[in-house]
Formats: C-alpha cells, sequence, structure tokens
C-alpha cells in the first residue's frame, strides 16, 4: 500500500466523525476531548536480552497527545473518533527513540441501561512509527474486540483480544502478534483507583544480543538447537545498544502483567504509579524477562 493511501486510511476515522457532526447544534471543537499526559520509567533489560550480564537497563521519557471526537449513532450505540501523537525518548541508547502517530476508530454496543450495563466495543487503528533507527519505521494496523461490565459502581472488568501487525523495511523488526488480556478497575476513593491486567501475547518478538553472545550463538557454542534455531531467523548488526549489537526476531510466548495506582489531583489532571513486567520465552525455550517502574501525569482539557 502506498504512503498516501495508508494516509488516507489514518484521516477515515476523523473525517467520518466530523462529516456525521454537520447539523449538529454544538460545534465540532466543543465535542473534542484532549488528553496529554508525560512520564519517566525506569525499565530492566530495556534491550529484551537473553543473556542476563549483558542486559542493558535505563530511563524512558514518553509524552503523549490524544484526542477523541464520539458521536452518538443511537440510543445504545456510540462511534469513537481518535488520534494519538506518542513519542519515545531513551537517552542512553537514543537509536531507540521514536515517535508514533496514528487514528483509531471505535464502535460500541451498550446492553441495557444504566452503569452496570455491559458494553461491547471493536475497534480498528492506524499507526505511523517514526523510529530514529531507520529499519524499524513503518505502519502498525490493529484491531480488537473488547467486552466489558461495572460489575460494582466501583469496580470494572474487562476481557478482550487484539491483532497487532507492523511492517518494516527488514523482516527483524516486523511484528504479527495475538494477545488475550482481563482487566480490573477499582475505584477506591473519591481521589484514588487501582488498574490491574493480565495477558497473553503470541507472535514475533523484538530481541538484542552482544556480539559475543550471538557469535557464539551462531558457532554452536550453545549447542546444537540453539545453532539451529537463531541462524533461521532474521537478523542484522544494528548498534542501538551498544557497538556491534546483533537486533533479531523470534517467535514467542509472553505473560504481561501491569498495576497502575491512579490519584486525582482534580478534576482534570491525575498522577499514575505503574508497575509492569512481561515475561518472553521463545520457541526453544530462552527467556527475555523485563520489568519496569513508571510515574506519569495526566491532564484532561
Amino acid at each position: 500500500m502506498t504512503t498516501h493511501r495508508r494516509l488516507l486510511l489514518l484521516l477515515v476515522p476523523l473525517a467520518l466523525v466530523a462529516r456525521a457532526q454537520e447539523g449538529a447544534a454544538t460545534s465540532w471543537i466543543e465535542n473534542l476531548h484532549l488528553t496529554a499526559s508525560g512520564g519517566a520509567a525506569w525499565v530492566n533489560n530495556l534491550s529484551r536480552t537473553s543473556y542476563e550480564p549483558t542486559r542493558k537497563d535505563a530511563t524512558t521519557y514518553e509524552f503523549k497527545l490524544s484526542g477523541g471526537q464520539p458521536r452518538q449513532l443511537a440510543s445504545s450505540v456510540l462511534l469513537v473518533a481518535s488520534g494519538e501523537i506518542n513519542t519515545l525518548t531513551v537517552p542512553e541508547y537514543n537509536l531507540a527513540d521514536n515517535l508514533r502517530a496514528g487514528g483509531r476508530l471505535a464502535l460500541q454496543k451498550k446492553f441495557g441501561l444504566g452503569p452496570l450495563a455491559p458494553v461491547l466495543q471493536f475497534s480498528a487503528g492506524l499507526t505511523y512509527k517514526a523510529a530514529r533507527f531507520a529499519d524499524d519505521r513503518g505502519w502498525t494496523t490493529e484491531a480488537g474486540v473488547q467486552l466489558a461490565q461495572r460489575v460494582l459502581p466501583n469496580l470494572r472488568l474487562a476481557a478482550s483480544a487484539q491483532w497487532l501487525e507492523h511492517a518494516a523495511p527488514d523482516p527483524y523488526f516486523d511484528l504479527n502478534q495475538r494477545s488475550y488480556s482481563v482487566e480490573a478497575n477499582w475505584d477506591i476513593g473519591d481521589r484514588w483507583s487501582l488498574n490491574g491486567s493480565v495477558s497473553r501475547l503470541s507472535g514475533n518478538i523484538v530481541a538484542n544480543a552482544a556480539w559475543p553472545v550471538w557469535a557464539q550463538a551462531l558457532n554452536g557454542g550453545l549447542g546444537t538447537s540453539v545453532q539451529n534455531y537463531y541462524a533461521s531467523r532474521p537478523w542484522a548488526i544494528t548498534n542501538i545498544y551498544g557497538p556491534n549489537w546483533v537486533t533479531y526476531n523470534v517467535e514467542a510466548h509472553v505473560d504481561l502483567w501491569s498495576a497502575t495506582l491512579t490519584y486525582a489531583l482534580s478534576d482534570h489532571t491525575s498522577v499514575e504509579l505503574r508497575k509492569s513486567a512481561a515475561y518472553v520465552i521463545n520457541e526453544i525455550g530462552i527467556r527475555y524477562p523485563t520489568d519496569s517502574w513508571g510515574l506519569s501525569l495526566t491532564h484532561r482539557f
């Protein structure tokens, strides 16, 4: 697909809602919900490396600006078009920096009346990743479905499934992933809330290795099964995490979990403390554990 066509697809969700707003009593801008957030996180094994002595830890900084435009199609059907710009900065390893810009269209149906009625949502999105390292640039396509219900006035549960594909110029950055998640959100009080989620992901994972370890694997120093497997995977020297560091692509299963504690400073501003972890195991049992602590500030305009 050409770049021009992808840009058109990216703008379709916003165009649909903008057109639907014609003739409405309120202007388009009055229904636009804007959110800005910024935060920092300490990430253990940011490089997603299997050999523990060579793993790279680092502080990352993220800024996100998003906007959403809802449109009530019927009493129980809501259409939401949204766009987002997200930047990730890693001062210690600036080749890992990237900027993402994209759009999303979500259609949701509420079954019943009141806050405890279940809600089914279908979504699709298209995002462009402008990575500092050129081989990681490209378009990411997503689609998902979620069923959510507030089972108590202060407790909301959700289950979801998602598909993601990232088409990069080179195959060692290509992704094709499927994931299934369950999530719970507990409103502890007027200002405090706690969110937790667990997920299972299957598909491509991008990993990295120092050259001495990679050379040993390819030369059979870590066993025949390791040699045969990694020799069959796409890889290249990228220097992202140091001189002669290798980036490669594997098929894996990933167990993820996260917990986020949120405090509302006001009706529009909140601060979040987040702990998350990912346990990656590739097809021959090699592990790539990653975990992080993060603190962020969010403001809704």
